[in-house]
């Protein structure tokens, strides 16, 4: 760190030592050319982010992930070639600079775990080139014609919004959407309306979203490839919307849901499911009819599910090793790999002599 020369052709640097001293660090960064690309940093303070800002500003990638900052400067917004900005973890801040809204070239924008950001910033609409935005927030509504506006956003994830409770029309906009997730949104109620619009969108994720009832809306996309669903004490059935992705969903993955009764009767019309996880439901009884259509299903895991295994084990007492609809017919997943159930060691066993030598996939 003391040899100057060392540094004069570098581009890209990582700070990663949190032993190193905030004077120590200023004088690093002096030494380093003024045409640095990435700034890559931990345990950050104010003064350090001044420090980069005035001096590298030709900055592509600014990362400033689990700092301690409580502000961000004004002048972030001077640093009109960044494409990246991380300011996860810093738990601390309360409020972004509207200037930050300059960065007409600004790619991904991280704000996870930032848990005291009272807002965003009310110029939102005008970074038109994001595209990864990642948003925590303290608001129970978003501005108006804000993220409707970012029409190059391919990845959108809300984490840990506690006071958000809806959104405002226009999410039909994001027509480039790919990734949309709901993590940890407490007070969420509903989802955005216009969701069916979202043509591009291959990722839902909806978790931990206690006052979110799926039910009241039949407004979504038609083209997922993954849904993850888990941790809604309102499900107690499907809502018949996301049947728009028979054709395409590949991945479902249901956990969590304490009062899921039921899953949808057109379960068995998914023709391209690959993998299906059904985690710890307690209320769930049965499987619906017609699962053997499921024969693109590689992977199947069912755990903590008690009725379903109370089912399991009726079926097994009455007929032996052959299974009905009610349960699983299993054999008829031609392309099933891997198994997991958690219906006990003789269920096990009998799965196990259930298979064929040719077709025994693994169990675990």
């Amino acid at each position: 760190i003391n040899n100057t020369n060392k540094f004069e052709k570098a581009r890209h640097v990582s700070i990663l030592d949190r032993k190193l001293g905030v004077d120590a660090t200023i004088t690093f960064l002096h030494k380093l050319n003024n045409n640095m690309r990435t700034i890559d940093s931990i345990n950050i303070d104010e003064s350090l982010v001044e420090t980069c800002i005035s001096r590298f500003k030709h900055l592509r990638l600014l990362n400033l992930r689990y700092s301690k900052l409580e502000t961000l400067s004004s002048s972030i917004g001077t640093l009109k070639h960044l494409r990246y900005l991380n300011l996860c973890g810093n738990r601390k801040i309360k409020k972004l600079p509207n200037s930050i809204c300059n960065l007409q070239n600004l790619e991904t924008l991280i704000l996870l775990q930032c848990e005291d950001l009272e807002e965003l910033p009310r110029d939102i609409r005008k970074m038109v080139s994001l595209r990864h935005f990642v948003i925590a927030t303290k608001q129970m509504r978003l501005p108006a014609n804000g993220i409707e506006c970012m029409s190059s956003l391919r990845y959108l994830s809300f984490y840990k919004c506690p006071r958000l409770e809806c959104f405002n029309e226009g999410i039909q906009r994001l027509t480039a959407l790919r990734h949309l997730s709901f993590l940890f949104c407490e007070s969420l109620i509903s989802l955005p309306q216009g969701m069916k619009h979202l043509t591009a969108l291959e990722y839902l994720d909806i978790t931990r979203c206690e006052k979110l009832n799926l039910m009241e809306r039949d407004d979504y996309p038609t083209s997922l490839q993954t849904l993850h669903i888990g941790g809604l004490p309102q499900l107690v059935s499907f809502p018949q919307g996301l049947k728009g992705s028979a054709d395409t969903l590949q991945f479902l993955c249901i956990f969590n849901c304490e009062n899921l009764g039921v899953l949808p009767e057109w379960l068995p019309d998914l023709s391209s499911l690959r993998t299906l996880q059904i985690l710890f439901c307690p209320k769930l009884s049965s499987l619906p009819e017609g699962m053997d259509r499921l024969t693109a299903l590689r992977e199947l895991h069912i755990v903590g599910c008690p009725e379903l295994r109370r089912d399991y084990e009726r079926e097994v007492a009455k007929i032996g090793a052959r299974w009905s609809n009610s349960v699983l017919r299993i054999r008829s997943f031609v392309a099933l790999s891997k198994l997991a159930v958690d219906f006990g060691r003789e269920s096990m066993l009998s799965l196990q002599w259930f298979f064929s030598s040719r077709h025994a996939p693994m169990i675990v």
